[in-house]
């Protein structure tokens, strides 16, 4: 998803500067790079780990140490390879 979000901002970007300010398809320009913004928005939040994860054991808990005190910790999803 994000590849596609990529391509759209860039195709917007193109489109807005080949096309002069007379025309209308600056505006197509615009709102297609404001979508391919969106799209990579949205595919952020699609792989983070929801609560039901967690709850169904697809997820481990990562903590970080620093001199023996934990100063932050991670949830991620757990490798299907192993």
């Amino acid at each position: 998803m994000i590849w596609i979000g990529i391509a759209l901002i860039l195709a917007g970007s193109i489109i807005n500067f080949i096309v002069s300010e007379e025309h209308p398809g600056v505006c197509f320009g615009i709102l297609l790079a404001c979508f391919g913004a969106a799209i990579m928005t949205a595919s952020r939040y699609e792989t983070a780990p929801t609560a039901m994860d967690v709850y169904q054991g697809k997820t481990t808990l990562e903590i970080t140490y620093k001199d023996s005190v934990a100063v932050d910790s991670v949830v991620v999803f757990k490798d299907k390879e192993k």
